[in-house]
């Protein structure tokens, strides 16, 4: 078995680790949600200068999965 102190510095050392994945999600997290809310400004942009375009698309993407599913 192990000595009571040799379980603090395990204990320790767990803690620390946490911590410091605990702060790299946090960081990863901050990154990808910069990155989303810049993509999300791009396509905004896109559709307001390209509405038809983005209905058309969306409205043969929506008859290509209405076939696929039909045939099932």
């Amino acid at each position: 078995m192990k000595s009571g102190s040799n379980s603090g510095t395990i204990a320790d050392t767990a803690t620390d680790r946490a911590k410091e994945y605990m702060d790299r999600g946090v960081e990863v997290y901050n990154q990808a949600s910069d990155q989303a809310r810049k993509y999300g400004k791009q396509v905004d942009g896109y559709v307001r200068d390209n509405p038809w375009t983005v209905i058309g698309v969306a409205a043969g993407v929506g008859l290509l999965l209405g076939l696929m599913m039909s045939r099932r």
